[in-house]
């Protein structure tokens, strides 16, 4: 999309109205920041207004300003930010973290009745309480939640549902191709994503794909797991970005589980041991007993650093 047509596209979601601009000019404003063509600047009664080359194509009641960069909240999840390179939409933290929620447990679908989907499954409820909020904080829904029955091979176990039944919320999650077409298919929206984004989109896929666990010599493993091979490089390129050092993708097969369809094999790369204090520190993870075994590791941790002592 051209510089022009841009600007033209914020004037039409942002701008207030020829007739109100008579009324701006006498208020007092100063410059919060300049970034190439682009100004913002607050004015002294609350507000801000974002230029390009000296014209007003954005008004904001509320801005985040950091050192360099100002964000601007949209609608719908999105954030506006100006900085140096420009004007870009990215994700919030919040949809960020839905978006991973869905890309491991969730799905996003249309019936043959016309009714749309949007949904997440897991056994631990905390998850399921995270995408209310989140659904909440993104879209202004309350989700439906319901507590159903799958197959297992010791007999039918619970677990949590939780959904939302509106077109414009999956269309919405569809334009950014997080899920689908094929099944077990996902991409993370990394063109919305600035770092804060990659980490919250990371840990809610891991609250859904991810693995804790211990060995009987006091190791750890953190392991991330698909059966979309492609959609997992992605992951470990985001890890990558974040100072991260994932394994390689190693393949692992898994026998078919009977009355339940699944892949034969499954992929999964690993977060070195070295990297497992940042990664509880800076990723985390929804699931309650992922966070139960991250304590037990800063526990680990704790105890060799003071025998190293």
């Amino acid at each position: 999309m051209g510089s022009g047509s841009r600007v033209k596209q914020y004037e039409r979601r942002f701008f207030e109205g020829e007739q109100k601009r008579g009324g701006r000019e006498e208020k007092a404003f100063h410059t919060v920041g300049i970034f190439g063509e682009y100004e913002v600047r607050e004015s002294k009664g609350g507000g801000y207004e974002l230029l390009k080359s000296g014209e007003v194509v954005g008004i904001f009641p509320e801005a985040r300003i950091e050192e360099s960069r100002v964000i601007f909240r949209l609608s719908h999840g999105m954030n506006l930010v100006v900085s140096e390179k420009g004007i870009r939409e990215i994700l919030t933290a919040e949809k960020a973290e839905l978006c991973g929620l869905i890309s491991s447990d969730g799905t996003i679908c249309k019936y043959r009745s016309g009714g749309y989907e949007v949904s997440l499954r897991n056994v631990d409820h905390a998850p399921i309480g995270v995408f209310k909020e989140l659904s909440e904080d993104t879209y202004g829904m309350t989700p439906h939640e319901h507590i159903k029955w799958h197959k297992t091979k010791e007999g039918k176990k619970q677990h949590y549902h939780i959904a939302i039944f509106d077109r414009r919320v999956a269309y919405d999650l569809w334009s950014l191709n997080i899920k689908g077409p094929e099944p077990y298919e996902f991409h993370p929206p990394t063109k919305y994503l600035d770092d804060e984004g990659k980490r919250a989109y990371l840990r809610g896929f891991f609250s859904g794909d991810g693995n804790v666990s211990m060995t009987r010599r006091g190791g750890h493993h953190i392991r991330i797991y698909s059966s979309y091979k492609e959609g997992l490089e992605e992951l470990r390129k985001m890890f990558e970005d974040l100072g991260f050092h994932p394994s390689e993708i190693h393949e692992k097969r898994e026998k078919p589980v009977p009355g339940r369809h699944r892949k034969e094999y499954n992929y999964y790369f690993s977060i070195p041991e070295e990297d497992h204090l940042k990664f509880i520190e800076e990723i985390g993870s929804e699931k309650s007993e992922h966070k139960r075994r991250f304590e037990l590791i800063k526990l680990i941790n704790g105890r060799k650093k003071k025998e190293e002592d």
